[in-house]
């Protein structure tokens, strides 16, 4: 039988629009697989206001990404040379159990083949996540530019070329997507998982950083994945 990626949710945005940590938020769903996450896969920016000395917490870097100079999809920038079946092999690559549940696959190279992953996997939900161009790249200096040491921007060579590169994403994303903002149960219902959050605790387990998100704020886990959310423009294939 023909594989459509009934179970695929392909995630794509620029550099510096925040997917990573709209990723996570849908991460945590019980239907997500998160077996691709690894210890050494993890990024966060933890910094002090120069002057109040507040912890400010950048980044939010959670689970594999697909792209050249990655273990997986290193030939994602010419997905366009690649067969179906050399694609799934590389969206398995780093699940230890890729039978069970929804997979969120990530790559920035996903926007400059949008068409013909949707012709590729008809049934897969597309999805991305859009800033404007200047917020992208200001952004993605202030999480650590090319200090980051997960997911990898070799490809990207300088900020001359991630400037450029940024506002081609962009456009592209632009072109593909009706952009708006979604609230957090919109975008579960979009991606057929359950429209549910887990408990506190059930998240406390899967990822301690809620809590040093949280801890000084007036807002509950809930309100913290709600405003992840709603703060970008999404589009949404399906």
């Amino acid at each position: 039988m023909e594989y459509n990626g009934d179970e695929l949710i392909l995630v794509t945005g620029a550099p510096g629009s925040r997917w990573s940590a709209t990723c996570r938020a849908i991460s945590f769903n019980k239907a997500i697989n998160n077996s691709d996450e690894k210890e050494e896969w993890k990024y966060d920016r933890v910094t002090n206001d120069v002057n109040t000395g507040e912890k400010k917490e950048h980044g939010w870097h959670r689970g594999a990404y697909w792209g050249p100079y990655h273990n997986q999809g290193s030939k994602f920038d010419r997905l366009d040379l690649l067969s179906k079946k050399d694609i799934i092999e590389e969206f398995k690559k780093p699940f230890s159990n890729w039978k069970d549940g929804k997979k969120i696959i990530k790559s920035h190279w996903f926007s400059y083949h949008l068409p013909r992953l949707k012709d590729l996997f008809p049934n897969a939900i597309i999805m991305a996540v859009y800033m404007p161009d200047d917020f992208c790249f200001d952004w993605w200096h202030k999480v650590g530019g090319w200090n980051i040491t997960y997911p990898h921007y070799n490809w990207y060579k300088n900020d001359q070329t991630m400037i450029k590169q940024i506002q081609i994403e962009n456009e592209k994303i632009k072109n593909f997507f009706e952009l708006k903002h979604y609230t957090l149960y919109e975008i579960l219902d979009n991606c057929g998982l359950p429209v549910e959050i887990p408990s506190d605790d059930e998240l406390d387990l899967q990822d301690d950083k809620l809590r040093s998100l949280t801890e000084e704020k007036d807002y509950t886990y809930k309100e913290l994945l709600e405003l992840v959310i709603k703060r970008n423009k999404m589009g949404i294939v399906k």
